[in-house]
């Protein structure tokens, strides 16, 4: 028999073993407790054949820009280029999200299943899970996919762009990712079901994160994203004047989409956590505990689609480079934009969302 503690609302939840295929949800909070996974040489193969993609796809061409000449750029060409223009913040950022932490996690998958065998102590493959946990939802491939099909879209008056090869991998690549981390459960290998003990600073560090995120909000809102130069013009646009314009040229869903990442996602995440730790800190609106457990687990697992933005204008600048004639540039508010949603993330992750279900 087994107690399993729910992560969200601390109920124990009694089962008697774990079984292949099942799920145990939480009858108050209907949070998932428990989700077996598959086989670990289903995952084992999967991971690898993945990681494999993955190489295949970094190298090949994602893009074809046409305006005087034509231009293919890969993914890997694509880091080359911002490194190049001196932009050193957001080119690590970009390599970091899209290359680094992927391989990592397939990594860590292979190091988890294989941990008894190369004698790893029990203590660290525990910690080698925790890190594990945390680190798989900093992944970004999706992101820079949906931005690439945005460029698309909002670059169609400056050039003429097309997908290649690339683009058709990175998409069996995110298939064949997400199904790994959906067939990998790591306490299926280690036999435990570890949830992390409550953090007696979450409050105070959510607080401070949502402080630096409401700092930042201010000048990623009213300094230029992506400045465009024009046959000799410059073109400064804000996010907001980016929204406007495409709302104007017709591209309505496209403008609905950067609206809601960049603007909704940030400030729903903001308002959410403010009211969670209200929530934890004086007792108050305890009817709603249930519900703002649910937003709490959809604001979360929504919080990176905010880098949607910022990966349009690095698509951007990364392949519309025509000289003078036509050039796309990152704007001064990239990095703060960035950084909004590296802290409404950290916000809601360091919450521990347990504590408004604690009994005063």
């Amino acid at each position: 028999m087994y107690k399993i503690p729910c992560k969200y609302c601390d109920t124990k939840l009694r089962v008697r073993k774990f079984t292949t295929g099942f799920e145990y949800s939480c009858p108050i909070c209907n949070g998932m407790v428990y989700r077996s996974g598959t086989s670990a040489i289903s995952v084992i193969v999967m991971s690898l054949s993945t990681l494999i993609v993955f190489f295949w796809m970094i190298i090949s061409d994602v893009l074809t820009v046409t305006l005087i000449d034509t231009k293919s750029r890969s993914i890997l060409d694509s880091i080359i280029i911002l490194y190049q223009q001196d932009y050193p913040v957001s080119t690590t950022i970009f390599f970091v999200t899209i290359v680094i932490i992927p391989i990592v996690i397939l990594c860590l998958i292979n190091l988890i299943i294989f941990g008894h065998q190369l004698k790893i102590p029990h203590r660290i493959l525990k910690k080698v899970v925790y890190f594990y946990e945390n680190l798989k939802n900093w992944n970004m491939a999706e992101v820079y996919l949906i931005a690439i099909l945005i460029s698309m879209v909002k670059l169609e008056e400056l050039t003429t762009m097309q997908v290649n090869i690339g683009f058709w991998i990175m998409l069996v690549y995110i298939v064949m990712f997400y199904l790994t981390i959906m067939w990998f459960n790591p306490h299926d290998i280690l036999d435990i079901v570890d949830i992390k003990k409550k953090d007696s600073n979450a409050l105070f560090k959510s607080t401070i994160y949502l402080i630096l995120a409401l700092i930042f909000i201010i000048p990623s809102n009213i300094l230029p994203i992506m400045p465009t130069y024009k046959f000799g013009v410059e073109y400064n646009n804000t996010i907001w004047e980016g929204i406007k314009i495409l709302w104007q040229d017709k591209d309505h869903f496209i403008a609905v989409v950067i609206f809601f990442t960049s603007i909704c996602i940030p400030i729903f995440k903001i308002i959410g956590v403010c009211i969670l730790i209200l929530m934890a800190k004086f007792d108050i609106l305890q009817r709603y505990k249930k519900l703002m457990t649910i937003y709490y687990r959809v604001n979360d697992s929504w919080g990176k689609y905010s880098m949607l933005d910022v990966f349009v204008v690095v698509i951007a600048a990364s392949f519309v480079q025509f000289n003078q004639l036509v050039r796309i540039e990152l704007g001064a508010a990239i990095i703060p934009f960035t950084l909004v949603v590296f802290f409404t993330m950290m916000a809601s992750k360091s919450f521990d969302v347990r504590l408004i279900w604690e009994k005063k």
